[in-house]
């Protein structure tokens, strides 16, 4: 017995440091555009400056296109033919393609190798908390995708730091190899017993109209989605305008970008564990969720009001802002938990890529605000970030606790 709780606790360790890994290479990718994207069109011959922004918002759109479609279609994969299924044919696609970004030369040929690495890293964090949360056991089950996104946030810091010391080919090298290194990994991983349990039983897997046709399941995932917009809103927006929200807050010196997005993933990577140890601490997903959201509106208000006094302490609060978005991993442990081993795997895959996507709606919405009201870029920021955090602890009313949940059910 004590034999097998050894061999258990192994698999369950791997399972966590790899999926930590891909997450890694999932937000190394993501960043790696916002580092070398500039040098990369100028390098294939786009130097005109309105190319270079339009050839920027067509690869982070065709992106996020990418990784739109890839949600759903591995959350399908996931839950029809095991989470390993997706691990594997997920880094597969992604390393693939991201290797052969380093030597497009057109940007249709980049379009088209961000589009298909999109599809491919849109499966990875989903099926890695999906397969994590079922292995683990429930006593301890919000500490396994909290590690895993805490250590797995690094990337983006990792994006940053290569870009802008190494070529935009290197990085894209850099990536693709890892992912080719952490799919030699993924061959020790184990398949979810709940899945091999559950593949052979009649219940109808990966379908999403299980979630459209049901009132109560469709009126959860929506909910999960309004509760995770302010983690992207900060990511996505505030921390990409960051130098021109400092500027119409009438700042001297105009803090830099690079710096800001280090501080922020920095304290998200503390926020992503600190949230799973409080989840524990409370044994609820829900408090630790409200008690971060709380945070949030508190840091957002020091953030307005007094950020703009020193680069220094407009670092200090962008990194609270960071640390207090860390209950989106939570949130997706939540959603795990919140519906059945047959759709599991397509919730959590859909959901976080359909919260990524909140960036494109809420980008367009502040620069609208910015050019019909005249607000400004602070003003339009600081109302859109309360609308969202208010939204968000509104729509957290309206799910259950989940933390004592046996996972073991499927939804009809």
């Amino acid at each position: 017995m004590n034999e097998k709780n050894i061999i258990s606790n192994r698999a369950v360790m791997l399972v966590i440091i790899v999926s930590s890994l891909g997450f890694f290479v999932d937000l190394y990718d993501i960043m790696a555009l916002s580092a070398i994207g500039k040098q990369s069109l100028i390098s294939i011959g786009i130097s005109n400056k309105d190319g270079i922004e339009d050839g920027l918002k067509n690869l982070q759109n065709i992106q996020m296109l990418g990784m739109l479609i890839g949600g759903f279609a591995w959350g399908v994969i996931g839950d029809k033919y095991g989470r390993l299924k997706v691990l594997f044919g997920s880094i597969i696609l992604y390393s693939t393609f991201t290797l052969l970004n380093a030597w497009v030369t057109t940007l249709p040929q980049y379009m088209l190798c961000r589009f298909l690495a999109g599809l491919g890293l849109a499966g990875e964090l989903g099926a890695g908390i999906t397969l994590v949360s079922e292995l683990m056991k429930k006593e301890r089950r919000g500490l396994g995708p909290a590690i895993l996104a805490g250590f797995g946030v690094l990337g983006a810091i990792v994006a940053v730091y290569v870009g802008k010391w190494y070529s935009w080919h290197t990085v894209y090298l850099v990536g693709g190899t890892l992912g080719f290194l952490l799919l030699v990994m993924r061959v020790g991983v184990v398949e979810s017993g709940l899945f091999t349990t559950a593949k052979n039983d009649q219940s109808t897997k990966g379908n999403f109209m299980i979630i459209l046709r049901n009132k109560t399941n469709l009126k959860k995932f929506v909910c999960i989605l309004l509760v995770g917009i302010p983690g992207w809103y900060c990511n996505g927006v505030m921390m990409q305008f960051s130098d021109y929200i400092a500027e119409s807050m009438g700042m001297a010196i105009i803090p830099d970008k690079g710096t800001v997005i280090v501080c922020f993933f920095m304290s998200l990577c503390i926020g992503d564990v600190l949230g799973g140890f409080v989840s524990q601490w409370l044994r609820s997903r829900k408090q630790s969720i409200y008690l971060f959201l709380l945070s949030h509106l508190v840091f957002l208000t020091l953030f307005f009001t007094v950020g703009k006094y020193s680069t220094t302490l407009y670092y200090s609060l962008f990194a609270g802002l960071g640390l207090t978005v860390g209950f989106v991993i939570q949130l997706f442990t939540l959603a795990a938990e919140q519906f059945g081993t047959n759709i599991r795997t397509l919730v959590t895959s859909s959901g976080l890529n359909l919260i990524r996507a909140w960036v494109i709606p809420l980008t367009f919405l502040y620069t609208w605000l910015n050019n019909s009201f005249g607000l400004l870029r602070w003003q339009s920021a600081a109302l859109l970030a309360f609308s969202v955090a208010t939204i968000a602890l509104l729509a957290l009313t309206q799910l259950s606790e989940t933390f004592d949940n046996d996972l073991n059910f499927t939804n009809e």
